[in-house]
């Protein structure tokens, strides 16, 4: 007879699914072959309910089997662990860089004037007469090189009749000490006398040469003579200007910068010098001076670089493009994409013992696709670069590989 059809065998059906689910029914009887015997004979059977009480009522044994194996059904349904499935912790997917020190350097621009290592403008030291002139321009002289002469035939006489005068006097003041040595009878005064004499003709003849020698313009130094306007027959004074001398091996050139860098440059720092608005290769150079005070209306000091010109391709008074690059220390290098911003400003999350760590952080410098900062962030952690958008305060985390992608979207 059906199921169905069975005075009884609905009302058994139903009371099978209400007392035994079949997730629960599936634990115990998988696990109890002499509860499923049991079973077969209840419910496939089709015994009625008050068969099925009356059953029970006589196998207290059978009821106590049977409430161990539905819970033995009901603990295989959650599993052997202690711990329940929804306590579980699941680890957050992310790529990890370290943070590195880096050395922020940037670049200082500013314009100076060059000038020569040692420049002069070449005046007479006395007035006269020019004979001759042998200044070339642009031409190189040497030291003690002749430029301008003036008319010295007064000079010469002079210095001729000095030398006459000493002669005399050296030669009396002899005669005199050789008497003396013989009969001893000139006075000690007329022997002082005598020398005196001849050390003032002695000076008399280096007075002389000295005037002469003024008469004879000459170059001080090694370097490179100006133009002049003095031709032959012209008479000079003091204050006519005969040439200029440059010596331009080497190029000096003053430029300001600003306080701020008052610590970072400083004598023998490297500067890079090109010509102003041109496209000439950088000559290299370096500080040789730096001012002893700031500027209070330009809040910047002065510094001196210097420059080898011995190719002789630049000239003095020349604009330049002097950039200096500057330290400004070392901070920490995370990955542009690793710096996040709340309410408070700009944070990273580190890896700190496997857990996430939230690390507020203050933006220095932005590179490409780096970003330096300061904060509380040592060298070496681990900085979350992707998987950041499933990163909370505490998470647990699964570094991965270079190679490997994380789930979440990238931060």
């Amino acid at each position: 007879m059906d199921q169905n059809t069975h005075p009884n065998g609905g009302i058994c059906s139903k009371i099978r699914h209400r007392l035994l689910p079949g997730s629960v029914l599936s634990g115990f009887t998988a696990k109890t072959p002499a509860v499923r015997h049991v079973l077969n004979d209840l419910f496939f059977k089709k015994l009625c309910f008050m068969n099925v009480l009356r059953l029970l009522k006589s196998l207290p044994a059978l009821a106590a089997l049977l409430l161990s194996s539905v819970l033995t059904g009901c603990n295989d349904r959650t599993g052997n662990s202690a711990t329940p499935y929804s306590a579980r912790e699941v680890a957050v997917s992310v790529m990890t860089e370290p943070a590195r020190l880096s050395d922020l350097r940037e670049t200082l621009t500013s314009v100076g004037t060059a000038r020569a290592l040692r420049s002069v403008s070449v005046y007479a030291e006395t007035s006269g007469r020019v004979t001759s002139v042998l200044i070339d321009a642009d031409a190189a002289v040497d030291a003690g090189d002749l430029l301008l002469q003036l008319d010295d035939r007064d000079e010469r006489l002079a210095a001729e009749l000095a030398g006459v005068k000493l002669a005399d006097a050296e030669r009396l003041a002899k005669r005199y000490t050789t008497i003396n040595a013989r009969d001893a009878n000139i006075p000690e005064s007329q022997l002082d006398d005598a020398r005196a004499a001849v050390d003032s003709a002695r000076i008399a003849l280096e007075q002389a040469r000295v005037d002469l020698d003024r008469r004879r313009i000459t170059a001080p130094f090694d370097g490179r003579v100006g133009i002049t306007e003095i031709d032959e027959g012209d008479r000079i004074d003091t204050n006519t200007l005969v040439t200029t001398i440059d010596d331009r091996s080497t190029l000096l050139i003053n430029f300001s910068v600003p306080e701020v860098y008052v610590d970072r440059v400083a004598r023998g720092t490297d500067v890079s010098v090109r010509l102003w608005d041109a496209s000439d290769e950088a000559v290299l150079g370096e500080v040789v001076a730096v001012d002893s005070r700031i500027d209070v209306s330009s809040r910047a000091f002065v510094a001196r670089a210097a420059i080898n010109n011995e190719a002789d391709k630049f000239r003095p008074g020349m604009a330049f493009e002097i950039s200096v690059n500057a330290s400004r220390g070392a901070f920490l290098s995370v990955p542009d994409v690793a710096v996040q911003w709340g309410a408070d400003g700009a944070y990273v999350w580190v890896a700190d013992e496997g857990r996430a760590s939230r690390r507020e952080v203050r933006l220095v410098k932005r590179l490409a696709g780096e970003i330096l900062i300061e904060g509380d962030v040592s060298e070496g952690e681990s900085v979350v670069m992707e998987g950041i958008q499933a990163v909370r305060a505490g998470a647990l985390l699964k570094p991965l590989s270079t190679d490997t992608k994380p789930d979440a979207t990238r931060g």
